[in-house]
């Protein structure tokens, strides 16, 4: 049997830490490595400062690591500017190359497929860093409609994906992302989770929001909430924001002095990941109050440990929870405060919102990803 050699862009998987990117791209691998197939996998793996981790997918006999240490801003500017260098100058002949982190580089031969998470910085360009959102704006117009397939993880990006930058709906798939609910589940473990809990020292109930610390999860926002939320309701639990640092991250702090709430919210910073369902189980409810999103994996995870969420009304999110969580609009303020206190005050609403979203997070699993991805390859080889 001929063997087909896929390239895949892994770099995001590395550490120190792993965001949404990382996640989808770590569990799709370890996943699709689990089954048998006529692929090869090269993955690339760039980092300046760090090695290759100790991950036991990378020592599957179908796999070929291409490790390289180019700064990346570095690789990330020739890309754009010189279009060089060729991805099969850092991978070897590859019959397909798959970028899971948007990234487009120049490519030779072969097929090329990318996975778009979500267009945010189409429409906000302003509230993205250079090397990340802005990037995407200025390049996906150009390059993307010349890719011979896009990967995206809900309805909603492939709705943007035709509207905006009018990909011929052909050309996209909607694969959605899962959960590991060997993770993420219930744990009633109590000193496991006072450990946690006093770890970070976490009350023994708060409100939970799980993100990146940057402009578009509107974390502004639902300081402002919470303030209204004081206003309205004597002593709520404390607001517990897990997340690492991102672009203009100073700028939430600061807001958080502004509005007199340093005693009542807490930061955690960047979470290992052995300890995020353990928060998680900790919570009184979850809330994810974004501006936009391309699928929404803390609310499955979320979900999966048994606790209620409240959602911003955005497409991807709703098309995720599925009726599963209580929905808000992310712009009112006031409204968002009041659809926090009907979550605090009622049990019996808590309850059926986490049987629901119990029920939900079962459609989801990587590997259902991983096999539909697969499938991809498989189409665009065979064609």
């Amino acid at each position: 049997m001929k063997t087909f050699r896929i390239g895949i862009d892994a770099s995001c998987i590395l550490p120190p830490t792993k965001t949404g990117v990382g996640y989808y791209t770590y569990n799709l691998l370890n996943e699709m490595l689990s089954f048998e197939s006529p692929f090869e996998f090269v993955l690339f793996l760039n980092s300046l400062r760090h090695p290759i981790p100790d991950i036991p997918f990378l020592k599957n006999p179908h796999v070929r690591v291409s490790h390289h240490r180019i700064p990346g801003p570095i690789l990330v500017k020739s890309w754009r500017y010189l279009h060089f260098p060729p991805i099969e100058f850092l991978t070897g002949f590859v019959h397909t190359f798959h970028s899971t982190t948007g990234y487009l580089p120049p490519q030779i031969h072969g097929r090329r497929i990318v996975t778009v998470y979500d267009l945010f910085f189409m429409r906000h360009p302003e509230l993205c860093e250079k090397l990340g959102g802005q990037y995407f704006a200025k390049v996906f117009p150009r390059r993307l409609p010349g890719y011979n397939h896009i990967i995206c993880p809900s309805n909603a990006t492939k709705r943007d994906l035709i509207e905006i930058l009018k990909i011929p709906e052909e050309k996209i798939s909607v694969i959605y992302g899962g959960v590991d609910q060997r993770r993420f589940h219930i744990i009633t473990d109590h000193a496991l989770l006072e450990m946690v809990r006093k770890e970070y020292c976490l009350p023994s109930h708060y409100l939970l929001a799980v993100s990146t610390l940057e402009p578009r999860k509107n974390l502004d926002g639902l300081l402002i909430a919470y303030r209204h939320l004081k206003e309205i309701l004597f002593n709520p639990p404390k607001m517990v924001l897990v997340g690492g640092e991102g672009w203009e991250t100073e700028k939430i702090k600061a807001a958080v002095r502004q509005h007199k709430l340093s005693s009542d919210i807490l930061f955690t910073g960047y979470v290992p990941e052995e300890h995020l369902p353990l928060i998680y189980n900790s919570a009184l409810f979850f809330i994810c109050p974004s501006l936009h999103e391309g699928f929404g994996l803390p609310v499955l995870e979320a979900m999966s440990c048994g606790v209620a969420c409240l959602i911003s009304n955005i497409p991807a999110l709703m098309e995720v929870a599925n009726d599963s969580a209580m929905s808000m609009d992310p712009y009112n303020y006031y409204e968002m405060a009041e659809r926090m206190k009907d979550m605090i005050t009622s049990h019996r609403l808590r309850e059926e919102l986490q049987q629901k979203g119990l029920a939900n997070a079962a459609r989801f699993s990587w590997r259902l990803t991983a096999q539909k991805t697969l499938r991809v390859y498989e189409r665009l080889i065979g064609g």
